[in-house]
């Protein structure tokens, strides 16, 4: 999950900031944006505001904000990158045999190519 944060308050910002700082990253490689009021861009917003409508209803507390941020980005329906697979995901036996196949056919193949080449 990756998100851009922009708010018209600072004191928000700074909070969201704190509180989101392991997610935290620049408009053109987040997944969506966190704002306090509505905003014309191309990624998906989540709202933070007093509206009942909003992803977020201030004020929030940080369980009620990491909560409003997984739901909204659950929403989005994006897949986790291999990367972010841990050992707590159902997927990861099947990353971890992939990732075995792929390390065993990168010994395969070096190892052919190496052979080739001493012949000469």
């Amino acid at each position: 999950m990756k998100i851009a944060i922009m708010c018209d308050s600072p004191l928000l910002e700074k909070c969201l900031e704190y509180y989101l700082r392991d997610f935290i990253v620049g408009y053109r490689q987040c997944d969506f944006v966190i704002a306090d009021k509505n905003i014309d861009i191309a990624k998906p917003l989540c709202l933070i505001s007093l509206s009942e409508d909003a992803a977020i209803i201030k004020p929030f507390t940080r369980t009620q904000l990491f909560l409003g941020v997984q739901k909204f980005f659950k929403s989005l329906r994006i897949k986790p990158s291999l990367r972010e697979i841990d050992e707590s995901h159902p997927d990861y036996p099947l990353k971890k045999k992939i990732e075995d196949l792929v390390a065993q056919f990168t010994d395969e193949l070096y190892w052919a190519v190496s052979d080739h080449y001493e012949k000469r």
